[in-house]
């Protein structure tokens, strides 16, 4: 176990990812590699010093084995008298609300909740016992999928809070450590089975590789992805001058100007995508979004895709515009003359104006339409496919999509364009046009004031 160890305390060394004072938080499943990693830091924590705590993640996946996984985790801890966090996740639960596979959710929840757990005690830094096999997993996975430098450089040594001191040593090492210090840990039997894409790789093609092609792949691909790192630091550095120039983002929605595809001969950048993805969705960019998102160059205003995570792009006139995608509801809101109602962040109202004293202004939130012939009882709905008005100062009736294509209205704020009506006809498109029909004349008995803020 000495020349393993030895090999860890080069690696830390190397990176500079301990420093005396810190306060560290490892994740601990229980497994071989988080237990060597626990029990490697223990040992050398007055040497380091630094103070340990533990956390550990019951995902209630596997019932009473997780369980166990769970009472092995304390028992370790108290025997080597660290202090210990427990956490169940509702993996399933989260993986069906956020359209994930189980595998991503519970990646996504343990993330979460380290940096989480690590605020709420203090911890500076976070360790995850990665080694070198699962370097390998991650770069074969990611070439398997399509990717860029970023996922060719395969698992980072160090991002933000997280460092991982274990990354020089392979699964092999690990065990055969374990192994000749007699060291317990558990097996996760979900490890074993080829259903996940990562097993499959680990359990079947990495074997392979090993017998005809390298034998020592993990380091091979460590070295490489270790230049390949360089790499992508420099062309994240070259390219924060264009993103900054073409890429905008304010209230959840990106918007990449459509010029910035004319310098790369008529695509835009992987790796700007990628990084602009990311820091703006915390979006793991793959290659299908890649197609996707560049298609939409070649197609006409109004255009959409859907991309991966609940994203979704629109082709704007001059720009691509990313969101996440929302539910929208044509669910009808009453609202009574002298009331009102409230829809997100906005309250929309109507008030009988006693004294006909109509105050116009240029203000598009404030309409005044005469009430002659009309209910007490307005609605309010988002817009249907179908729907018509006539238009203030038109003398035909038009399509409220093709009106709101007239206005320049955005695509992506289409689906979210309200309209009010009485009497099962549209009085007013919110925000943009009343209905011909309702104008105020020198007839004119009775005036609603429709509103919103």
């Amino acid at each position: 176990m000495k020349r393993v160890e030895q090999k860890v305390l080069k690696f830390v060394d190397q990176y500079k990812l301990i420093d005396p004072g810190d306060k560290i938080l490892v994740a601990f499943s229980g497994g071989p590699d988080s237990v060597f990693a626990l029990n490697f830091l223990k040992k050398y924590s007055r040497k380091f010093k630094i103070e340990l705590v533990a956390v550990h993640f019951n995902h209630g996946l596997r019932g009473e084995e997780s369980d166990t996984d769970e009472k092995f985790a304390r028992d370790f801890c108290e025997s080597n008298d660290i202090k210990i966090e427990v956490e169940k996740l509702n993996v399933k639960s989260f993986a069906k609300k956020n359209k994930l596979s189980v595998e991503e959710a519970a990646r996504k929840l343990r993330y979460e909740n380290l940096e989480s757990i690590a605020k709420k005690l203090k911890c500076n830094k976070i360790v995850t016992a990665h080694n070198q096999s699962d370097n390998t997993e991650t770069i074969l996975m990611n070439l398997f999928s399509g990717t860029g430098l970023a996922g060719l450089s395969g698992i980072p040594v160090q991002r933000g809070k997280i460092i991982r001191p274990f990354l020089c040593v392979t699964k092999q090492e690990i065990m055969e450590a374990l192994q000749e210090s007699g060291i317990g840990f558990r097996v996760d039997s979900s490890n074993f089975s080829n259903d996940f894409k990562r097993n499959f790789v680990r359990n079947r093609i990495l074997p392979l590789i090993r017998e005809k092609i390298n034998p020592s792949i993990d380091e091979a691909l460590f070295r490489s992805a270790r230049n390949v790192e360089s790499s992508s630091l420099l062309s994240e550095k070259l390219l924060d001058l264009p993103t900054r120039k073409y890429v905008t983002a304010k209230n959840g929605i990106v918007k990449i100007k459509t010029s910035l595809s004319e310098l790369f001969g008529g695509k835009f950048p992987g790796e700007i995508l990628k990084l602009t993805l990311q820091k703006y969705f915390e979006h793991e960019f793959g290659y299908d979004d890649f197609e996707k998102i560049n298609s939409l160059t070649g197609k006409q205003k109004g255009k959409r895709v859907h991309l991966s995570k609940n994203l979704i792009a629109y082709r704007e006139e001059k720009e691509i515009r990313i969101e996440e995608a929302k539910a929208t509801s044509n669910r009808e809101l009453k609202i009574e003359v002298g009331a009102h109602v409230t829809i997100g962040s906005k309250t929309f109202g109507v008030e009988l104006e006693k004294n006909m004293n109509v105050k116009w202004s240029s203000d598009k939130k404030i309409e005044f339409i005469s009430g002659d012939n009309l209910e007490n009882s307005f609605e309010i709905r988002t817009w249907k496919e179908g729907d018509r008005f006539k238009p203030l100062g038109m003398k035909g009736v038009k399509k409220v999509s093709d009106f709101l294509t007239d206005e320049k209205v955005p695509t992506s704020e289409r689906k979210k364009q309200l309209v009010m009506l009485n009497r099962n006809q549209i009085v007013w498109v919110v925000g943009l046009r009343i209905d011909d029909r309702f104008k105020l004349n020198s007839k004119t008995k009775k005036v609603y004031k429709l509103w919103m803020n």
